[in-house]
This record gives structure tokens, sequence and C-alpha cells, in this order.
């Protein structure tokens, strides 16, 4: 996934969201916004947008400021020429759980021992036992600290 620069000029972002159908006024400044791929395999902008309720904007759940979400639009037309993208790792791991539904209703949760990690630059360990995962300090020397 390629990322925008944030200290590409926002003039010309601007004009690139709006060739692809986003407000860039909707669109808050500090936004991560990246070019990535559907299931289909098709180009996509993945970007932050405010939320409105009748017209206006709106405070999140917490109060702490406006509620926004994160969208996915088809990308109608190329970045700017010479604009500086970068793509950023961003390591994501999970472990793997179980769940089943119990008799009382309530459901049952365990983990199954697998874990996985992955990154935005491509790289994965798919489901493997937790103990064959690499090193924390491994995968910080790798992709960035991140």
């Amino acid at each position: 996934m390629a990322v925008i620069n944030p200290d590409h000029p926002r003039e010309e972002i601007a004009a690139w969201l709006t060739a692809n159908g986003i407000d860039p006024g909707e669109v808050p400044l500090d936004s991560h916004i990246a070019i990535g791929a559907d299931n289909n395999g098709a180009s996509v902008i993945r970007y932050t947008e405010f939320l409105r309720r009748d017209g206006r904007r709106y405070l999140n759940d917490d109060g702490t400021g406006p509620a926004s979400e994160q969208r996915e639009t088809p990308m109608l037309v190329a970045p700017p020429e010479g604009a500086q993208w970068r793509t950023d790792h961003q390591l994501t791991i999970r472990a793997q759980i179980e769940t089943r539904q119990c008799a009382d209703g309530w459901a049952e949760h365990r983990k199954t021992g697998l874990s996985l990690v992955a990154c935005n630059c491509g790289f994965t360990t798919g489901w493997v036992p937790a103990a064959g995962l690499p090193s924390l300090a491994d995968l910080t020397s790798q992709h960035g600290g991140t």
C-alpha cells in the first residue's frame, strides 16, 4: 500500500482527491490517505472522512473531536506525477481465537496458540505457533520500529 506523504503540497493532494470524487474539505488534514487494491485487484483510495448528520458535522462518541470514518473509493485518476509517495511499515500482530456458543446463550472464547504477524509491505508469517514468531527486536529492525 502506498501512503501519501503528509508533507506533499496540500493543493496537489486536494486537486487529486477532487479528481477522484472526494471532497478534500471533508478529509481531515492529518488524515492517512493511502492507495491500495480491493478484493478484485482494482486500485482504490482509502481515507478518513468527516461524518455529517442533517448536513452538519457532529462529535464522536467520546466527545473529543469530529466524528469520522474510514472510506474507500475507486481510484479514477492516478496520483500527481512526481508526488512524494511512500510505503510505510505497519506491523499487525494477531492471536487466533476460537469461539463457541454455550448452552446458556453466552459465547466462550479461547486462544488456539497460533499467531500471525503481517506488515503492509507484504511481509507475513501466516498462522504459526506463537513460539515460532520472529522476535520483536527482529521485527522492529526490519520494519522501522512500528
